[in-house]
C-alpha cells in the first residue's frame, strides 16, 4: 500500500487494501482523440453510445421509447448486461440522474410469472370465433352440456335429472353397447380429393397402401410428418374413379390441410390433384350399436344395408330418411356403426328423423365424453396418444406401413433411435384392485418404488368400462407390450394416489372385431 498513492493503510482491525475514495462508475469509455470508433453498450444487439445519443436527438428520451428505438436490452439477457449503462448514458446526455431517467421493466425469466397471468387468458371467449355444428340448436334444446374442442362447441354429455358427468356418460356408453346411440361428429375435418392422380397422391401421404382401394370402399390411414412421427389418422373413402372423401381428426384438420396443400404446391406440383376443404359444408353423425342397422332401416333408405352390399368399411351415396347422404360403415366404438354425411343445411332434419326412428329401438344421443370412453374400451388411439412424439411402432400400428413404396416420413421413421425397443409403446392398463379409479396423466413407476423422475411412462386415457365393471386405461410405457402381465404403479401426485395396475393388450372388448362386422 505504501507504494500506491490511491490507497491508504488499513485501520487496525480492518482488511488491508481499502480504497481511499469511493469507486467511480465508468459507464462508457471516452473515445480516442483521433480515429473515433464504436462504443458498444449492448453487445448482444450491438447498441452503441451513438445509438443512444441519436435516440435523444430524435426525442426518444423515455426509457421504454429508448429501449424500442435502439433495441437496448431486448436480447436474451433482457437487459441484465446493458440496461444500466445505457440508462446512465441517457441520463448524462439529458442532465438527469439515473433515478430521474427511470428503468425498464424486466420480463421472464428474470421476473416470475404470476398465476393470475396464466389464468387471465381464461376469462371468456375474447374475440375467438365460435364454431357450431349444424345440429347445435337441437343439442341445446335437449339439455346437452357443451365443451370446447378448439373453436368448436361440442355436446359433452346429455344429463338426465339428477345425473352428473360420470352417471350420464356411463348410461350413454351402455346404450351404445346394448342398443344404439347417435353422436354429432360434424367437427371432423373433411377434404374432397379429386383428380386423375388422386390415388397416387394418397399413396404418398399415407403410410399404408391406397392404390388398390376399390370404388365404394373406405380405408383407415395414418399420415406421418417428414421426421417419421405420426401426424394424424383418419379414414378416406373412394366415391368414384378419381374422387375421394377424406376425414381427419378435429384437432388436426387445419394442419393436415396445410400439409397436403404444401406437398401439392412445393413437392409434387406435377400431380393432377385438387383439394377442396369441406368441413363446414357437411353435417356428420354416427349411429352406433347392435341396433344401428335397424335404426337406419326404420328411418328408410334406398341403400342396401346388408352385410353383403355394405360390409364393414363400405361407402355408398344415396338417401336415408329421404335426405341425401354419404353413408360409410365405420366404427370408432367397436360396435356395428355407420357414419352419415349430409349437406349442412339438412343436418338437423336428418338428426331429428333418425332420433325419432330410433326411439322405439333404445337410441340415445351421446356426447364426446362417451365417444372417447368407447374408443378407450376398443383400444383406438386418439389425440392423447398421437401427441407428436409417437411413431407407428409406438402405437402398435407398424404393420400398416407399406414396405413396397415411399411415403412422407418413410425414411426417417427407420432411424435407429426410433427403433429402440425401450421406447414408450401403447399398452392397456387395468387396476389390480377393481375398486380403484385410474386417472389420465398418472405417471407409471416400478411397482413398489422407487417413485422418482419421469418414470416408465404415463396414462394417456381412462374410462369406466361397463362390460368389465371397473376402470380401464391406455398408456405409453417403456418397452410397450414387452411388459404384458407386469404390475406397475400409476402415481397421481395431485391427489396423492398410487394405484397398482397390470399391463394388458390395449383392446378391452371384442378383440376379433366380430361386433363391428355383425
Amino acid at each position: 500500500c505504501a507504494g500506491d498513492p490511491g490507497r491508504i493503510p488499513a485501520p487496525d482491525g480492518e482488511a488491508p487494501g481499502r480504497w481511499a475514495t469511493p469507486i467511480a462508475p465508468l459507464w462508457d469509455v471516452p473515445p480516442p482523440r483521433r480515429g473515433g470508433g464504436k462504443r458498444f453498450l449492448d453487445l448482444q444487439n450491438d447498441v452503441s453510445v451513438s445509438d443512444v445519443d441519436l435516440a435523444r436527438r430524435e426525442g426518444y428520451v423515455g426509457v421504454e421509447h429508448l429501449k424500442r428505438y435502439t433495441t437496448l436490452g431486448m436480447a436474451t439477457d433482457q437487459g441484465k448486461l446493458a440496461n444500466v449503462p445505457g440508462l446512465a448514458v441517457m441520463a448524462a446526455l439529458t442532465g438527469r440522474t439515473i433515478a430521474e431517467t427511470g428503468t425498464t421493466t424486466y420480463r421472464p425469466p428474470y421476473t416470475p410469472v404470476t398465476i393470475g397471468t396464466i389464468a387471465g387468458a381464461e376469462t371468456g371467449r375474447h374475440f375467438r370465433p365460435l364454431r357450431r355444428t349444424p345440429m347445435h340448436d337441437w343439442h341445446a334444446r335437449n339439455g346437452a352440456v357443451f365443451t370446447d374442442a378448439g373453436l368448436w362447441q361440442r355436446p359433452w354429455y346429455y344429463p338426465q335429472p339428477g345425473e352428473d358427468l360420470d352417471a350420464a356418460y356411463r348410461r350413454e356408453m351402455t346404450a351404445v353397447r346394448t342398443a344404439a346411440g347417435i353422436v354429432d361428429i360434424s367437427t371432423l375435418g373433411k377434404i374432397e380429393v379429386q383428380g386423375p392422380d388422386a390415388a397416387a397422391f394418397l399413396d404418398r401421404v399415407y403410410a399404408n397402401d391406397w392404390a388398390r382401394l376399390p370404388v365404394g370402399r373406405a380405408r383407415y390411414g395414418v399420415m406421418l410428418r417428414d421426421d417419421g412421427f405420426v401426424l394424424d389418422d383418419g379414414t378416406t373413402s373412394r366415391l368414384g374413379e378419381h374422387r375421394y372423401f377424406m376425414t381427419t381428426t378435429t384437432a388436426e384438420a387445419e394442419k393436415v390441410l396445410a400439409h397436403l396443400e404444401f406437398l401439392l404446391q412445393a413437392a409434387w406440383p406435377d400431380l393432377r390433384v385438387h383439394l377442396t376443404p369441406a368441413t363446414e359444408q357437411w353435417a356428420a353423425m354416427a349411429v352406433a350399436g347392435p341396433r344401428s342397422r335397424a335404426v337406419l332401416q326404420a328411418a328408410g333408405s334406398d341403400i342396401d344395408l346388408s352385410n353383403e352390399a355394405l360390409p364393414h368399411l363400405g361407402a355408398h351415396e344415396g338417401q336415408v330418411a329421404g335426405l341425401p347422404v354419404r353413408l360409410l360403415r365405420l366404427s370408432f366404438s367397436g360396435e356395428l356403426a355407420y357414419e352419415l354425411y349430409t349437406p349442412a343445411g339438412f343436418g338437423e332434419v336428418l338428426w331429428e328423423r333418425l332420433v325419432e326412428a330410433g326411439r322405439q329401438l333404445g337410441l340415445v344421443p351421446y356426447g364426446v365424453e362417451a365417444l372417447g370412453a368407447l374408443r378407450v374400451e376398443k383400444g383406438h388411439v386418439a389425440g392423447s396418444e398421437i401427441d407428436g412424439r409417437t411413431t407407428l411402432d409406438d402405437l402398435g400400428l407398424g404393420r400398416l406401413a407399406s414396405t413396397k413404396k415411399a411415403f412422407v416420413g418413410s425414411v426417417l421413421r427407420r432411424r435407429e433411435a426410433l427403433q429402440d425397443p425401450d421406447r414408450p409403446g401403447l399398452v392397456g392398463l387395468v387396476p389390480v384392485d377393481p375398486a380403484q379409479r385410474l386417472r389420465p396423466g398418472a405417471i407409471l413407476q416400478p411397482h413398489g418404488g422407487p417413485h422418482a423422475g419421469h418414470g416408465l411412462g404415463h396414462v394417456t386415457a381412462t374410462t369406466w368400462s361397463p362390460e368389465r365393471g371397473h376402470y380401464v386405461a391406455l398408456g405409453l410405457v417403456s418397452g410397450g407390450m414387452g411388459r404384458a402381465g407386469e404390475v406397475l404403479d400409476a402415481c397421481f401426485p395431485l391427489r396423492d394416489e398410487v394405484v397398482a395396475v397390470r399391463v394388458t393388450a390395449p383392446c378391452f372388448i371384442d378383440p376379433d372385431g366380430e361386433r363391428l362386422r355383425a
